[in-house]
């Protein structure tokens, strides 16, 4: 086979008059009026909209412009004077005055004797592509917001004010020029946001020609805007326009979405309280603090409830929680508590009344756990049944330990096993804690972690308020709906006559 001969620099050559990628061959000087262009390929004539003949030695200053980086162009400068390789990234001109962001790399051409002779830098217009980055990072920035806010525990009016500063950040950073202001109405609350960009004087803004998007979902009684100010003829003619309009409609999206959640979520609180008993004003014999908390989580309604019975010389507390949300739970919630009221108050024992409890359930195709506790005031001797729910804690001066209970199959599965009682005797000044799992369970923990980590939140506490200030910061973590009762026995208040509600 012949050998071939490359001529290396025409091969060079060919290769650059022929790359996609825009290229410019500069002198070294730094000093105004150079650099000078040598050598510009087809792919810069292209991007820039100048032809070689309007190039070739003039000097790369002529693609500059108002909206050019200053402090990028001083470290261009300042890497190339130390001989080092640059990167970076600014706004450009095209002959016909647009501009566009250039990303750029600019390497220096040096001889034998390593003095640097030339640069040549690569260039690519990245405008889309920043402009597609910077809507997306806005439009994840909200879509995060919303998800945090959904499951905090901030009021109504904290959880918007937190969505309309996430929709003005986010904006400027769309924008990224001048001043964005965002405003919004829902339910006659007024929300409001600023966010400054520039560094820019901003001399020639003028008000009358401000960008202005609105924020609208009529449906969720919602509206607002988002107006950009301060902008110059050139940052204004800049601004990425159809990102930040359609950035607006899913702002709009994402408000309304909140003011939506919010209003179903306080429909189901106010069923949900309303299915729950009053907590008594007093019952002999017994001091006791009732809470109903809702989880983070979801707008439906729960199925936990807490209840209290007096009948003769025995106190009845119970806690229970049906499976799953929604109306059905909260439908079988009412009902089994109403029905275990019922029983209990006209002297039911309470294996009767589990039984007849178990039998709604299995007709009803859910199961439900549910804790009772017998409580004699007078002599302290006290029964805890169990079916399938989680101990109650026993609170003395002593220190908070769970009650050692047998485990057994939930309402809607005892299949007629009827749950075995275990004795727990209250001496005066000692109590109970009965709760629903949304207390203790936590995503990533053993179920005996957050059981223990109660315990010791409780501590020697007894006083039945006191004990629910004590568990506060766990009932605001749940992510489930929790039910909690506390009672502590009083001997001493025991009135003649027996129990009484």
């Amino acid at each position: 086979m012949p050998e071939v001969e490359w001529n290396l620099p025409n091969v060079l050559l060919a290769a650059l008059e022929h790359t996609r990628a825009s290229a410019c061959i500069t002198t070294a000087e730094l000093d105004r009026p150079g650099p000078t262009i040598v050598y510009v390929n087809p792919a810069y004539c292209s991007m820039t909209g100048r032809s070689r003949t309007d190039v070739i030695g003039s000097t790369p200053r002529i693609m500059q412009g108002p909206l050019t980086d200053r402090a990028e162009l001083d470290r261009l400068r300042t890497d190339l004077a130390a001989g080092r390789p640059f990167e970076g990234e600014t706004v450009n001109y095209r002959a016909d005055g647009t501009p566009f962001i250039i990303s750029w790399r600019i390497d220096p051409i040096r001889d034998d004797d390593g003095v640097t002779t030339h640069f040549v830098a690569t260039q690519e217009d990245v405008t889309e592509l920043r402009r597609a980055q910077r809507l997306l990072d806005a439009e994840q920035r909200l879509d995060d917001a919303l998800t945090t806010t959904l499951t905090s525990d901030l009021d109504v009016d904290a959880a918007r004010q937190r969505i309309v500063d996430t929709i003005c950040r986010a904006a400027a950073a769309i924008a990224a020029a001048g001043t964005v202001h965002v405003t919004a109405t829902v339910d006659d609350g007024e929300y409001s946001a600023t966010a400054s960009v520039s560094t820019r004087s901003g001399s020639g803004a003028d008000p009358a020609a401000d960008l202005v998007n609105r924020l609208e979902r009529p449906e969720f009684g919602m509206e607002g805007l988002v107006r950009v100010t301060d902008l110059d003829d050139d940052e204004r003619s800049f601004v990425d326009h159809w990102g930040l309009s359609r950035f607006c409609r899913r702002a709009s999206t994402v408000l309304g979405a909140l003011v939506e959640f919010q209003r179903q979520r306080r429909t189901a609180l106010r069923l949900q309280q309303d299915l729950l008993p009053e907590p008594p004003a007093a019952v002999a014999g017994v001091d006791l603090a009732t809470v109903y908390e809702p989880g983070v989580l979801g707008v439906q309604v729960g199925g936990d409830w807490f209840d209290v019975s007096a009948s003769g010389d025995r106190i009845i507390v119970s806690v229970g929680d049906v499976s799953g949300s929604g109306v059905d739970a909260a439908a079988l919630m009412g009902r089994l508590r109403l029905l275990a009221e019922v029983e209990f108050r006209r002297g039911a024992a309470t294996p009767a009344v589990f039984d007849l409890l178990d039998s709604v359930c299995a007709r009803a195709r859910q199961f439900a756990t549910m804790l009772a506790v017998e409580i004699q005031p007078a002599t302290g001797e006290t029964l805890v049944w169990s079916a399938g729910h989680l101990p109650p804690v026993k609170t003395d001066a002593s220190g908070a330990s769970l009650v050692d209970l047998t485990p057994t199959p939930p309402l809607g599965h005892l299949g007629g096993v009827t749950p075995t009682p275990t004795p727990c005797t209250l001496p005066d000044g000692s109590g109970l804690l009965l709760f629903t799992d949304g207390l203790v369970e936590r995503r990533g923990e053993s179920l005996q972690t957050g059981l223990d980590r109660l315990a010791s939140t409780i501590g020697t506490v007894t006083e039945p308020e006191a004990i629910m200030t004590a568990v506060d910061d766990l009932l605001r973590a749940a992510s489930d709906d929790v039910a909690a009762l506390a009672v502590r026995r009083v001997a001493a208040a025991l009135g003649a006559g027996g129990v009484s509600r």
